[in-house]
Parts: structure tokens; sequence; C-alpha cells
């Protein structure tokens, strides 16, 4: 990206974050916002503690970085994550890793981790995502292997019971307790007690993480402390799930890093603006922030990207109509297991065009589909006289309307063998689920969001046995990716199939 598109995508982001600010009175959103803003001042003014990894990160050169290449590895890997490895680990500032569906970036970012550690025991890695699920997913695998590993995990106001001994609350308590056994003075022990005892202290907080070998946060938590010397700078910072995090997002722990790795997948899904930033952006005079995406033309241009090719999660048949539809069929089939009719759509006859507000002419339409629901709850009913007890399975939708009525409806069904989990399918990227059921919702009206390739690829690849698709063929069909979805599957007719519930 040459200088001038640089500075203006910063400047489009910066007028986006103060129009953003002056608009609302959340003080969280205010926090977070004029943090964001702080960050992007920083790196207009190169104010950054490795002005090189910036530069790689903005324009990346033509210079493919040199690997690690003696490593003694640790963890069961294939030859495409031994690579990433060796990329991560060698002499470059900026690596990245392309991580499709169920190809292991948790294994290597917790094998990066576990290599950097055993070359320096006293190394800061900074292991961040925009979500705290991610983070917490990260910190749990590492501290699976290696229990002389420093971590802290710093969170906000979520909690996670799997990694509450990380926290900062937790280490400040151990040491209390240590205190009160092995101080000889009680009023000396009490007095350091105190001192630890402030909840709101930050920089005892930043004092821990600047101690630790791996801390975890989430990009945004990273902003809330000042870190102002190379003394203070992280030797290496992780991001996950990069592609789904924001511009300010990404460049908050890069500029306090000596050097990044970052891992994602720009064919899934990037970040989601709800209603009122998109209206922010329309307001903005050639604003392109919804549309381009600065992180998607980095793994595109950066000569510095591993591309993990093995998917481990899913069956033959999944993972072929992912890899096909999404990744040119380069995508190798790690578990090699097949089932007959893995992958199934229920076409149906509808009982009206949904959404019922678009069909009636409504501005903004609630879009949900009430005989999709009934359908998935009848399905949800058959699997739980078939299937193995508390088999998980994941019912997820494109609009957020459909998820509600799929609660209240999977509510009543009888699926005590079930764990079943309803969420949208934004919101269950990154998550996996032994049976998938996904429901197309519209039978009327706009492809754009439903059929955009990337949600698509999300709700598809997050299956590991089976995936049902509940949608009217007559609709998808004049899409032409579901349309192509749709010739891959074994398709049924609900009422063919299912009689009608007594």
């Amino acid at each position: 990206m040459n200088r001038e598109t640089w500075k203006e995508h910063l400047s489009q982001w910066m007028a986006f974050l103060t129009e953003q600010l002056s608009s609302t009175d959340d003080i969280g959103e205010r926090i977070k916002t004029e943090r964001q803003l702080r960050t992007l001042e920083q790196v207009r003014h190169a104010a950054v503690l490795n002005p090189k990894l910036l530069i790689e990160f903005i324009n990346p050169s033509d210079n493919i970085c040199e690997d690690s290449t003696h490593i003694e590895f640790l963890l069961n890997l294939n030859e495409s994550q031994r690579a990433a490895i060796r990329a991560a680990l060698g002499a470059g500032v900026l690596s990245l890793i392309q991580g499709p569906p169920g190809t292991g970036k948790t294994q290597v970012i917790t094998e990066i981790c576990l290599q950097l550690y055993r070359q320096n025991p006293d190394i800061r890695v900074l292991v961040c995502s925009e979500t705290h699920v991610a983070v917490n997913n990260l910190i749990s695998r590492i501290s699976e292997h290696d229990d002389t590993i420093r971590i802290v995990r710093i969170r906000d106001r979520e909690q996670d019971s799997s990694v509450d001994e990380f926290s900062p609350e937790a280490i400040i308590n151990t040491y209390k307790e240590w205190l009160r056994l092995n101080c000889n003075s009680d009023d000396i022990a009490n007095t350091i007690i105190q001192s630890l005892s402030n909840p709101d202290d930050r920089s005892l907080e930043k004092a821990l993480a600047l101690s630790a070998n791996i801390v975890g946060m989430t990009c945004n938590r990273i902003s809330a402390y000042v870190f102002e010397s190379s003394i203070e700078m992280f030797d290496v910072v992780i991001i996950d799930e990069v592609c789904k995090a924001t511009l300010p997002e990404i460049l908050m722990p890069l500029i306090i890093a000596q050097k990044a790795v970052l891992v994602g997948d720009p064919k899934q899904l990037p970040p989601v603006f709800c209603s009122e930033e998109i209206d922010i952006i329309k307001s903005i005079e050639k604003c392109n922030l919804q549309k381009y995406m600065f992180i998607d033309e980095l793994f595109t241009r950066s000569k510095n990207v591993t591309i993990l090719d093995t998917q481990y999660r899913m069956t033959n048949q999944i993972g072929t109509l992912i890899g096909g539809l999404f990744y040119s069929g380069k995508l190798k089939n790690g578990r090699n297991v097949d089932i007959e009719d893995g992958v199934v759509w229920i076409d149906y006859n509808p009982t009206q065009m949904w959404p019922i507000d678009e069909a009636n002419n409504t501005a903004k339409p609630r879009i949900f589909n009430r005989d999709e629901c009934e359908i998935i709850s009848r399905i949800l009913s058959e699997l739980d006289r078939a299937t193995e007890i508390e088999t998980p399975v994941a019912v997820i939708a494109p609009y957020k309307h459909q998820v509600y009525e799929l609660r209240s409806t999977v509510d009543t069904a009888n699926t005590r063998g079930l764990i079943v989990n309803v969420d949208t399918v934004d919101g269950f990227q990154g998550k996996e689920s032994d049976i998938v059921i996904f429901s197309l919702t519209r039978t009327l009206g706009s492809f754009r969001f439903l059929a955009d390739d990337r949600r698509l690829n999300v709700a598809l690849s997050r299956a590991r046995n089976k995936l049902f698709i509940v949608g009217s063929l007559e609709y998808a069909t004049k899409n032409r990716l579901l349309r192509t979805i749709s010739e891959s599957c074994h398709v049924l007719n609900y009422n063919d199939v299912f009689k009608p519930c007594q």
C-alpha cells in the first residue's frame, strides 16, 4: 500500500471513531473509542516501539524471511503447521498464518509459545484476539503443556472458570497466602497485603503482565495501559482471528511489540459493523471501511504467509465441500472419515413468504421463519432418539431474529439427550459441534447477507460429523453459490421424510 492510500485509510478510521465518540453516551463505549483513537494517533506519528514492524505491516517487503530451521517440535504437527512455526520463529519481524477451518491454529500458536519459552525463559509474549473466548482457549491450551511458564490472563468483566487461576486476582491472592505463611512480621505482611488490595490498580496488572512469559488479553484491553519505552516492549505479539479484528484492534498490540505473528483466515468472516456504525460510515464522504479490510489485502500482498492445508475437524464429505467451494480444492482432509449422507439439505414448501415484514414491504423487516423453526425442532427430536447421550448440536442462522425464534422453539423440544447451542453464524465463528443445523431463514428477498461466501464458509464448516441445511430450494437455487451447495447435498423433502406431528 502506498503512503497516500495508507494515510487516507487511517484518516477514515479516525473520522469514523471521532463521529462514534460524539454520538454515544455509553461510558464503556466511549472509553474503548478514545483508546482506539489514541492508538491511531500514535501510529500516525510513528510513536511505536518498533518502527520496523509498523513499516512491514503497512508496506510489506518483497523479501521472504529466513525460517528458523533447527527446531525440535514438541507437539504432533503436520508439515504445513511446522512450516508456519518455522516462519514465526524466523528472522522476520512479521509473519502471517492463514488457517482455514479446523486446521489447528490453536495447536500452532501453542507450539510457537512453547518454542519461544524454550529459547528464552525470560521471553514476554502477548497473546490476544478480538474475543475473550479465543484468548481463553489459547491460554488453557498453552498451560496444559508446561507448568513452569508464567502466565497471566487479564480480563475485563467476563468470567471463565477455566482460566481463573491465571487472573491477577488469583495470582495476588496466592502471594498473599504465601506472605501470611512465610513473613515473620504480621505488621509487614499486612502492610504489603493492604497495598495489593486495590482491585482497580492498573499499575499492578501491568507489572504482572510485564513479569509473565505469556500474557493473554483482548486487543482492546491492551490500550488500558501505557507502555512508554522499549524496556516495556513485548518480545512477540500473537494475534489470533486477526481477520475478524478491526484495524485499530490490530494496531493496539502491534505498536508495543518487537515482532508479530498474525493468525487468521481472510476467507472467513470479517469484522461486522452494527447498524449504528454503518450509518456513521455512510455519513462520512467516500468512506469505505465497511467494504475494504486492510488485513485481507495484507494476506494477499505479503510474501511471508504460510497456509495451513489440512483440516482435522470435518468428515470427508463436509471437508471436500468446504475445500472445493472456498479453497480451490487445496484443503486436505486429515480425519479421513466417511459418513453416509453427511451433508443433508432439507427442502420444504413454505406456508408463506419469509420474512413476513419484507413480503409486506416494511422498511426494516425482522427476518425470521417459523416454518424452519418447526422443522428444526422436529429434526432435533429425531436426533434425540437416534444419537448418543449428550451429543453436541449447533443450530445456527444468519439472522438474530431467527435465533430468538429458534431458542424459543428449541426450549420446548424434547432434546434431553442432546446438548443444543443456538446462535448466529457470526457468533459461532471459531467454534465447532458434532452436528450442525443451518437455517437459511429466507424464502424471499436479497441474498446479499445470507449468501455471502465468507458467512457461508463459517456456517458450513462448524460441523464435525453431520451437517443439515434447512431451506427452500425454490428460493435458494436462484443464487449461484447456494445452488452449487445444494448440488453437493443429499436432498430430502421435509414432508416426505417426516410424518405430520400428532
